[in-house]
């Protein structure tokens, strides 16, 4: 099963997981990061309006100079107990996030939006992950590798950091950084995709 377009698509993220995600569909994309910062969490009342804030800006920056092209933005955020985790600069801030994670039940919100034109639409997706308690060794030995330090909250689902879960409500793929499925029923309905061969939108 594959996927067309009868737009150009842009990915508007650089992470290789976002990627290799919107690939499952089959269609044609580029990948055009957006450059600019992305805003202060503290500049908001809730960790969602956070998260729907970073990816709207991601897609509106990339379509503003592509008015042809279906945008995707998207943006992954973890949240405990209020407190948005966002990458770690560091060694001891990551061990700080395991730490405060390890036996715990956290969320992970990732929120996707989509633009073409003058089209836009956006979607969030929310996740419980619920964490083993993690021993000291295994928290010092991971903060050692590089893998943490472009991961929300210090550890990717998807990585050897997929060992600390015990159990997930919700899209897998939603954690990894793009609950996928959902953004293709979006794009479908809105006809910007179609099965490849069917010859009629899905």
């Amino acid at each position: 099963m594959k996927f067309k377009s009868d737009f150009p698509v842009i990915l508007a993220s650089q992470s290789p997981r976002r990627q290799e995600l919107l690939g499952m569909l089959g269609v044609d994309f580029k990948v055009i990061p957006s450059q600019q910062d992305e805003p202060n969490p503290q500049d908001f009342q809730t960790p969602l309006g956070y998260v729907l804030a970073c990816a709207a800006q991601k897609a509106q920056e990339v379509a503003s100079a592509h008015q042809e092209a279906v945008v995707i933005g998207s943006d992954t955020i973890v949240v405990l107990d209020g407190e948005i985790l966002l990458k770690p600069k560091g060694k001891e801030q990551a061990k700080s996030y395991l730490q405060k994670l390890s036996g715990r039940t956290h969320e992970v919100i990732t929120a996707v939006t989509v633009v073409k034109g003058n089209s836009e639409q956006s979607f969030h997706e929310a996740v419980n992950v619920t964490f083993f308690e993690l021993p000291e060794a295994w928290i010092n030995a991971y903060i050692e590798t590089e893998d943490p330090y472009d991961k929300a909250g210090a550890y990717g689902i998807q990585t050897v950091s997929g060992l600390f879960v015990k159990g997930i409500q919700g899209d897998y793929n939603a954690v990894v950084g793009l609950p996928v499925a959902e953004l293709t029923q979006k794009l479908a309905a809105a006809g910007f995709i179609s099965l490849e061969g069917s010859g009629v939108r899905c």
